[in-house]
């Protein structure tokens, strides 16, 4: 529950920052003791420029406006735990020799929609070269294995599934309890089944 301080602090937040230049006043007044321990406590590398970051708070609720809502939570929360990380921030950046890289939060670019050219006229389907998994050659070799899957007997589904797992002939005829030479002899026949389809 807000204490009257903190009712006044919201009124003249409001007021700042629709211009009343005594409500930045009295917001200064109210916020900078609590400001200046929290700099001192969070950031004792600009133990020098605790003031700037102060000003900068005031800088940064001047340039947008619209991000505080009362409806979301008190101006000393939204002044703490929001306005003023970022003028850390930017004090910080100021201070940085030229050239040296800051740690900046990434920019984030409005995402575009996704367009794809149509082709007026469109091309016959026979013309188009498709790659990858929609391609003809795709198609019809996912035809060819379910052809061939249908037809094997189980010894050589497990055979096919050893295959594509990568395991050498040897592995799989361990696994199943059998000869190479009657493992290589099914991978021939497998050959010629996929040959055939």
């Amino acid at each position: 529950m807000p204490t009257p301080d903190d009712s006044n602090l919201n009124q003249s937040l409001i007021a700042f920052l629709g211009g009343n230049r005594r409500a930045g006043d009295a917001i200064y007044t109210q916020m900078r003791a609590a400001v200046l321990a929290i700099v001192r406590d969070r950031a004792p590398d600009l133990a020098n420029d605790r003031e700037d970051v102060l000003n900068e708070i005031f800088v940064l609720m001047m340039e947008a406006p619209h991000r505080f809502d009362p409806g979301r939570g008190s101006a000393r929360v939204f002044i703490t735990s929001v306005i003023l990380p970022d003028a850390m921030q930017r004090v910080r950046a100021k201070m940085a020799r030229p050239g040296t890289t800051t740690r900046r939060r990434k920019v984030v670019e409005p995402t575009r929609e996704a367009t794809f050219p149509m082709l007026y006229p469109a091309p016959d389907p026979e013309t188009v070269e498709v790659i990858g998994y929609g391609s003809l050659a795709a198609m019809e070799a996912a035809c060819d294995a379910r052809v061939i899957w249908s037809r094997a007997t189980p010894p050589v589904r497990v055979i096919i599934g050893g295959l594509m797992d990568g395991k050498a002939q040897i592995d799989i005829a361990s696994e199943m309890n059998m000869d190479r030479f009657k493992v290589a002899r099914m991978v021939t026949t497998l050959r010629q089944f996929a040959d055939a389809a």
